[in-house]
């Protein structure tokens, strides 16, 4: 009896011991390279760190189920909202949304300010989509819009501006960075496509029509979806890269952060 105490005893630990260790990642990915602050290439190494993070864990990281993938990116909820005297005046409320795209994105310039722990980066998406189920109302033009339905918008070669604001914490694992907030901005695109099904209940004809019109003043679109699109990504990633570096040793990208 004693023996098979003793025996479950052991297997508490055990698995307590692993439960802890899995609390952040214990060994360095050989994909990651410390970066040095006073190193002249420090910039050119925070970007190779930075343009792996984004190819080698766009599915998540192996081994930690806390952070979804990061390609597709999982939106619940997006919510538009635009004066009704405006020539386009959108209210749209998107759900289930999926961004694709993140993967292949080139990191085209990054940095990182010691003094205020804030790190920054380009980013050029060369494709991105939107899907969603939508409920919409307003009007582009004279023409009214009213439906529900399923639907997706995308956009070539994105350049978006990523800002991190981070504070340090050093626990007896190592030192991590706690991400305070995060701030996305599509600083440009070069195209933008939208396609909104059964957006008329089904007539086809006016459907088409309206694809037309949007897709023609793409830029109007764009404009109007982009505050609330930023916003939303801003959150979203806020979550996913607290919960990263909540993981990931802060010293496996910067080696003298503190």
């Amino acid at each position: 009896m004693l023996i098979k105490v003793a025996k479950f005893l052991s297997f508490l630990v055990a698995l307590a011991t692993a439960t802890e260790a899995a609390k952040y990642l214990a060994e360095k990915p050989d994909f990651l390279t410390p970066c040095v602050l006073e190193d002249a290439n420090f910039n050119r190494c925070l970007n190779a760190n930075f343009q792996a993070f984004f190819r080698q864990w766009k599915d998540g990281i192996p081994g930690y189920n806390a952070v979804p993938s990061f390609d597709p990116l999982y939106i619940k909820r997006v919510k538009f909202a635009q004066d009704a005297s405006r020539t386009i005046a959108i209210n749209a409320d998107l759900k289930e949304v999926y961004v694709t795209g993140a993967g292949q994105a080139v990191v085209k310039e990054a940095s990182y300010d010691p003094q205020r722990y804030v790190a920054k980066a380009l980013i050029l998406v060369p494709k991105m989509r939107f899907t969603f189920e939508y409920k919409v109302k307003g009007h582009v033009v004279a023409l009214n819009l009213n439906g529900q339905g399923t639907g997706y918008f995308e956009s070539e070669n994105a350049l978006i501006y990523l800002e991190m604001h981070v504070k340090p914490r050093v626990t007896p694992e190592g030192t991590f960075a706690d991400v305070q907030s995060v701030k996305v901005n599509f600083r440009e695109i070069k195209q933008f496509h939208i396609e909104l099904k059964n957006l008329f209940g089904g007539n086809k004809d006016l459907e088409d029509t309206s694809h037309q019109l949007f897709n023609e003043n793409w830029r109007d679109f764009y404009e109007v979806m982009r505050p609330a699109v930023e916003q939303t990504v801003s959150g979203v990633l806020l979550d996913r890269f607290k919960k990263t570096f909540n993981y990931v040793p802060a010293t496996y990208l910067i080696k003298d952060f503190h």
